[in-house]
């Protein structure tokens, strides 16, 4: 078992409460992460009932591995292994993604919907600039 620090052993063993995880690079999230939902599964919770939100599909695919392993050192805990791929151990937006797509008719969208690329993001951007620029190009001064 890692010497947590009084600040990671804190998120590991907080209840009652959603925790936020903020830190640099290196600095154990993840592992704190784990070891939070390991914690939480031993106190009778299953893994699919957690939601564990990451900032990429890196860290996201990390945790899962983690917990993952985690899991299969504890046979106690085996059965939870059929639960982690349904399990939200996923990114914001994936996560916020799968809301609006299981609510899309609330929310008066297409179910269509998916994440855009940052490159595509840019490219309209400079496509709505060169619009916006070539219309006050063309209009007539007064």
């Amino acid at each position: 078992m890692p010497n947590w620090t009084k600040d990671q052993q804190s998120a590991i063993d907080k209840e009652n409460s959603n925790i936020i995880v903020s830190a640099g690079a290196g600095s154990g999230k993840t592992a704190v992460l784990t070891a939070r939902v390991i914690r939480k599964r031993k106190d009778g919770v299953d893994v699919n009932k957690l939601l564990v939100l990451t900032f990429t599909n890196e860290a996201a695919n990390e945790m899962k591995n983690r917990i993952r392993s985690a899991i299969q050192k504890e046979e106690s805990l085996k059965k939870q292994l059929d639960y982690i791929d349904s399990a939200y151990i996923t990114t914001f937006d994936s996560y916020a993604l799968s809301i609006v797509k299981k609510y899309h008719y609330l929310l008066n969208l297409s179910k269509n919907i998916s994440i855009v690329d940052s490159s595509i993001i840019n490219i309209k951007k400079k496509e709505f600039i060169e619009e916006i620029f070539e219309e006050l190009y063309n209009k007539e001064d007064e």
